[in-house]
């Protein structure tokens, strides 16, 4: 029985119980996409960033849940073109089957197929927007209470200091190294 999940000696990486992050508090959705930017490009796994919720329950306080994936400006206008491009790629392949398929007697069908799959690309962009406001309208309201943050997993502790001083260049108006454990927030590091 070599090889089985028994065997002690093909122990895998060991699971930790902690998880230290540091946590930043900001006065808007621009501050903290700012905040996004900087940690991203001060090596920060985009994986390790997350916005938190300011109160989760205790089963909810856990790396896994509790918290969003933080969406900036620059990754919805990139959802939208791949959506809208798409949808309109799908109508001009649908056309050009139609046309190849009816020996050109479907080009005036094709005309409006295509321009269907545009009409499908701009509805997917405006629902895409829509809910963009309602993304940045929440995070404003959040950020008036006082209750706007941010976090990165540290992977390596020794990094704090670095995603501290990201979060405040861009505009965290309160910075803060907790460790997680066993699913709660255990307190400042």
């Amino acid at each position: 029985m070599s090889g089985s999940a028994s065997n002690p000696d093909k122990a895998g990486p060991p699971l930790t119980e902690t998880v230290q992050e540091v946590r930043g508090a900001f006065p808007s959705d621009a501050a903290i996409q700012d905040a996004i930017s900087r940690l991203s490009m001060a090596g920060f796994d985009r994986a390790d960033i997350s916005i938190p919720d300011a109160a989760p329950s205790p089963m909810q306080a856990t790396p896994e849940q509790g918290a969003e994936n933080p969406e900036t400006e620059d990754d919805s206008r990139q959802s939208r073109t791949l959506h809208t491009s798409m949808a309109a790629s799908v109508g001009a392949m649908a056309a050009a089957g139609a046309v190849i398929a009816t020996g050109g007697a479907a080009l005036p069908a094709v005309a409006a197929a295509v321009a269907g799959g545009l009409g499908l690309g701009a509805a997917a962009e405006g629902i895409s927007k829509a809910s963009d406001k309602v993304q940045h309208d929440t995070r404003e309201e959040a950020a008036a209470r006082g209750e706007l943050l941010l976090s990165v997993h540290l992977r390596d502790p020794g990094r704090q200091t670095v995603a501290e001083q990201a979060m405040r260049e861009a505009g965290a108006s309160r910075t803060e190294g907790v460790v997680r454990t066993s699913g709660r927030a255990a307190g400042a590091i």
